[in-house]
């Protein structure tokens, strides 16, 4: 009789479970994603909704401005919501010292943020962004964040930076936050399909230049053209007009635009290269007025009105806001230690290697001196060798080189004797 009892416990139980799995609530959002759980808070404004994400039990916010549908007890012939999944990859490779964070430490937890600050290719490096992805993998963020505040720099470190990103771009959510997205940062930018702007950012000017012995020159030429059909090319598999892009490489190009409200309060753009009755006019291309043509940028309203931002915002919880998160939570800080730790350490040895360098070629100065100066180089480039990368040797006698600063400081040894 008790294994009777057990037995049907156990049945009743079972049809209790398929009965809860059963009677879901269901919200829908206006960008279509699609959430299933328990609705436990529903104001005026908000809508509460408890969720089980890979078995984790969270809470998920919405306004209801973001909602398009919230339907109660929905049945099982109802799709399951669109949570994203979670990232999958190798282990962290990063440098940061973070533990894996156990399940219950995730909940409620959604962003991870990369500060990529500086010149690109100097301390805004495709390599620094890689190891704070990979850290970031552990954690599994919804959103990871890109911090951009950057000047620009090297065109060779956009490829780079390409590569890597078209790859991970399909495995994170990664947007783009624009404090000032300048030239190679500004390319860098538009390999993401996501673009915010803080309110006073910019972005655009990417006129691809060469240093030469007489100061630096624009790039001309079949490597000009080379430039703006790969530029054309990977901002385009990102979801950017081709024409967009030229107008901030090259100052020959028109760009003028024609924007059109819809009924649904979404806002139609559509792009030219040439002058037309009334278009707006982004950027000019030589004329008697603007002979030498113009070169693109963007502040945050313009780039809001033609669609290439898809926000503008300074606060992070408003920002979270336009991520459709329930509140800005950074599930780690190893982006920011990863990024921000190599600038700090780039720009320390920047200044320390030119008073080594002044000194090594002091008249004044020893061979002890000069084999102090070798020895303090390569204490540096033990730290991380890419520090080397854009420097000349101490004697000027090529690139800077861990292992020629070896052969040097033998070569100085040998002659003190």
């Amino acid at each position: 009789m008790t294994r009777v009892l057990k037995c049907l416990m156990t049945v009743l139980l079972l049809l209790a479970i398929t009965v809860s799995a059963a009677a879901e609530d269901l919200v829908v959002l206006k960008n279509g994603k699609k959430y299933r759980g328990e609705v436990i808070e529903e104001t005026k404004d908000i809508v509460r909704m408890k969720v089980s994400v890979g078995g984790i039990s969270q809470t998920l916010t919405f306004w209801k401005d973001d909602i398009n549908l919230l339907t109660r007890n929905v049945g099982e012939e109802t799709p399951d919501a669109d949570s994203r999944p979670a990232p999958s990859g190798p282990k962290s490779g990063g440098t940061a010292k973070e533990t894996t964070p156990a399940d219950a430490d995730l909940v409620n937890k959604k962003v991870f943020v990369i500060p990529l600050h500086g010149g690109v290719g100097e301390t805004f490096r495709q390599d620094k962004l890689e190891q704070a992805i990979d850290a970031a993998r552990p954690f599994k963020p919804d959103v990871i964040v890109l911090e951009i505040n950057s000047p620009g720099g090297a065109l060779s470190e956009v490829y780079e930076l390409r590569d890597y990103l078209e790859k991970v771009r399909d495995e994170f959510r990664i947007v783009v936050w624009v404090k000032s997205a300048i030239s190679a940062a500004a390319m860098t930018s538009m390999m993401c399909r996501e673009i915010y702007f803080m309110k006073e950012g910019v972005l655009g000017a990417a006129t691809a230049w060469y240093m030469t012995g007489s100061g630096a020159k624009a790039m001309e030429g079949e490597e000009l053209e080379a430039w703006l059909k790969d530029a054309r090319e990977f901002a385009q598999r990102a979801g950017y007009h081709p024409y967009v892009t030229q107008a901030m490489i090259a100052p020959r190009f028109v760009l003028t635009a024609t924007v059109e409200e819809l009924p649904n309060g979404e806002r139609r753009v559509t792009f030219f290269d040439d002058y037309g009755e009334g278009r707006e006019i982004l950027c000019h291309g030589p004329t008697p007025q603007f002979p030498s043509g113009e070169i693109l940028t963007l502040t945050a309203s313009q780039a809001e009105r033609y669609n290439l931002s898809l926000g503008t915002v300074d606060d992070k919880q408003e920002f979270a806001r336009m991520l459709n998160l329930s509140g800005w939570v950074e599930v780690s800080d190893a982006g920011r230690k990863i990024t921000m730790g190599w600038k700090q350490l780039y720009e320390d040895f920047d200044e320390t290697f030119t008073k080594l360098v002044l000194e090594y070629n002091n008249p004044a100065s020893t061979l002890d001196d000069r084999i102090r100066v070798v020895r303090d180089i390569m204490t540096w480039l033990r730290r991380d060798k890419t520090l080397a990368e854009w420097r000349p040797m101490p004697d000027y006698s090529g690139p800077l080189d861990y292992r020629d600063l070896d052969r040097l400081l033998k070569a100085l040894v040998r002659q003190r004797g």
